[in-house]
């Protein structure tokens, strides 16, 4: 019997300058039921959109695929298209953070993303739950369920008349980050998804899982391609953990690309000033590896200090290692250069990588329910503009 959900400390902190904690991470609950569930997209609109997901309580009952302790659960997400489209277009999933959904996602991602033709698709993986922000108490709910919301998004777009299955990336900063980073692996992606649909390629940044290092590469074939962008000055997830990280990754078959921002901290993509957060949760002292397994009854898995080698054996042990490491204080403020650069390099990344050729094609998966609940006719630019000013006002 797996033990109660293991509480995940990531490094996660951030605020939109101007709003406070509260209002940057408040999301309007979804109004009610669908009225015309469906299983596939019903024609060529954005907008909010309701889908079905799970919450699983830890990682190894994730992938384990345990429904014992996961429940369903019914969230929503904004699909932002770009105004001209020819032919479908490549789409990006973008996992929020520990501070919910906030501006950043629209007024700097979505809008430099669909300007350059690419549709967006932003996921609310804390308001659906009941959760505001999870940055001062990570263990409210897991990174699964980022995870797991991702992945039924994927599977939701890749439904999309407009949307190229094969050309759907997933993104992510800070917490965000580490969902983008672990849907990589088959291992994650199949506790979802039993076919050949993937993602086509992977961005974080700032990720917060390179001191604690939750693996699932033993068991995967060769993962799509994977940008990561880092901050030479973050004291929250430091960029040379995830260096070292990557470059032993990379050994064993995958395909990292990092790119380190001089002088960049924490959140460098947002718009707070220089901030030194004294209760932000930062795993930067930490030095421990688990490698999941998917076997039911399997355990905790193969566990170590990755820099002393010694070992961690079961769960008990893991817990006390994993509290022992963390501690809190770390720095998050914008950065204006590396954040143009960051959008520069995302969008190459995005053009240069080649298509998924698993996906299978657009309106022959069946999906589990979808809704559509605002204006079908709704340009990009009115939906952002919609938005923002809920942001503004605590409204989503």
């Amino acid at each position: 019997m797996m033990p109660p959900g293991i509480k995940q400390l990531a490094v996660t902190l951030l605020m939109v300058a101007g709003l406070s904690a509260a209002a940057a991470a408040t999301v309007a609950t979804p109004p009610g039921p669908p009225a015309n569930p469906a299983t596939t997209w019903q024609g060529p609109f954005s907008g909010k959109v309701e889908f079905q997901s799970i919450t699983p309580p830890d990682r190894w009952q994730f992938v384990r695929k345990n429904l014992d302790n996961t429940k369903a659960v019914q969230v929503h997400g904004d699909l932002l298209l770009p105004t001209q489209q020819g032919g479908k277009v490549p789409a990006v999933v973008i996992s929020h953070d520990s501070g919910g959904v906030t501006p950043k996602l629209y007024d700097v991602w979505a809008k430099a993303l669909n300007a350059a033709g690419v549709a967006v698709f932003i996921p609310d993986s804390f308001k659906p739950r009941g959760i505001d922000s999870t940055t001062h108490h990570q263990g409210q709910v897991d990174v699964a369920a980022n995870v797991a919301d991702a992945l039924n998004a994927l599977k939701l777009l890749a439904s999309h008349p407009q949307i190229d299955a094969g050309r759907i990336f997933h993104m992510g900063g800070s917490r965000g980050g580490t969902a983008a980073f672990e849907t990589q692996w088959d291992m994650v992606r199949q506790a979802v998804i039993s076919d050949g649909l993937k993602f086509a390629g992977h961005v974080t940044l700032y990720q917060g899982n390179c001191n604690t290092r939750f693996r699932f590469d033993r068991s995967s074939a060769r993962p799509a391609p994977m940008l990561a962008l880092l901050g030479g000055a973050d004291d929250g997830a430091p960029a040379d953990a995830c260096a070292a990280y990557f470059t032993e990754l990379n050994r064993g078959g995958a395909d990292i690309r990092w790119q380190i921002y001089p002088d960049a901290h924490h959140n460098f993509d947002g718009s707070i000033a220089r901030t030194y957060l004294a209760q932000g949760v930062t795993a930067k002292n930490c030095a421990i590896e688990v490698f999941v397994t998917d076997v039911k009854g399997g355990g905790l898995g193969e566990a170590r200090d990755y820099k002393t080698g010694q070992p961690i054996q079961g769960f008990g042990e893991w817990n006390r290692a994993f509290a022992a490491c963390n501690n809190r204080g770390f720095t998050v403020g914008e950065n204006r250069a590396a954040r143009e650069q960051a959008v520069l390099d995302v969008l190459a990344f995005i053009k240069a990588t080649p298509a998924n050729p698993g996906a299978v094609p657009n309106g022959s998966r069946g999906l589990g329910k979808a809704s559509q609940t605002t204006d079908t006719h709704m340009t990009h630019e009115q939906r952002t503009e919609e938005v923002l000013r809920e942001l503004a006002a605590g409204k989503k």
